[in-house]
């Protein structure tokens, strides 16, 4: 079975089938691109993936489990973590706040642990205090760390949110639309740290991405997808030389 396999999943919203009985399988270890028109179900596959709406049909099972039956709330506990095409941060909060309060998906404690404030709890406020140091090193955001999120650049907040799911150690990246609103240079610094996350890191990445040149230079593998459907897999060079990729682009 592969890391992340998508068995015949559809997803409709009333009368129009947002993704038609889709089939995708993702190894461990890779880079996997879902690529396509604006409307083509892509951000709709993310959003079944991580729960945040459950399928009409089909099975999705990750690293051997099946995923049907979990709320959103335990994605992160089975080792799943994402980003959003809209950032979702805490604007009155800095960065350093907003990334220990992704650490809290970890706690094993209870409330009586938490308010006598027990070895345990100062040992794991510890340890999640030097993940979190660690990731902001990695995307050098240090010289942020207690900056208020609403006073940083679009560019900057876009990594914050990266590191806010890097802090969950999660085994599966999902990353949606991770370029979007990024200058050229901002794009080229994310693509190093994509390759790095994947090879540094260890996690498997899937992510939507509309810029074709990230996608040509850290992805693996890529799904071209049209009205809810799977028309390609292949290299980038593969599905973008594709014809029914092209028509569904630019037109026939």
């Amino acid at each position: 079975m592969s890391f992340l396999e998508l068995k015949n999943v559809t997803m409709k919203f009333g009368g129009v089938t947002a993704v038609d009985k889709m089939s995708l399988n993702i190894n461990k270890g890779e880079i996997f691109a879902l690529v396509g028109p604006n409307g083509a179900g892509k951000s709709t596959v993310f959003n079944i993936i991580s729960r945040l709406y459950e399928q009409n049909g089909g099975e999705i099972f990750f690293d051997g489990r099946s995923l049907n039956k979990l709320k959103a709330f335990h994605i992160s506990r089975v080792g799943i973590a994402r980003t959003f095409q809209n950032i979702e941060l805490f604007g009155n909060a800095t960065v350093l706040q907003n990334l220990l309060v992704g650490t809290n998906t970890r706690k094993t404690s209870n409330m009586f642990s938490e308010i006598v404030f027990t070895r345990s709890v100062r040992d794991a406020e510890v340890a999640n205090r030097i993940d979190v140091e660690e990731i902001m090193d990695f995307l050098n955001l240090q010289p942020y760390r207690q900056k208020y999120i609403m006073g940083l650049s679009y560019g900057t907040r876009k990594i914050v949110e990266l590191a806010r799911a890097l802090v969950l150690k999660p085994k599966l990246l999902l990353l949606d639309e991770p370029a979007s609103g990024l200058s050229a240079e901002e794009t080229v610094d994310l693509a190093f740290w994509i390759e790095d996350i994947k090879k540094i890191m260890g996690i498997t990445i899937l992510m939507v991405e509309h810029n074709l040149n990230l996608v040509n230079k850290v992805a693996d593998r890529v799904a071209a997808i049209v009205d809810g459907k799977v028309v390609r897999v292949g290299s980038p060079k593969e599905v973008q030389s594709d014809p029914k990729v092209i028509e569904a682009y630019i037109g026939a």
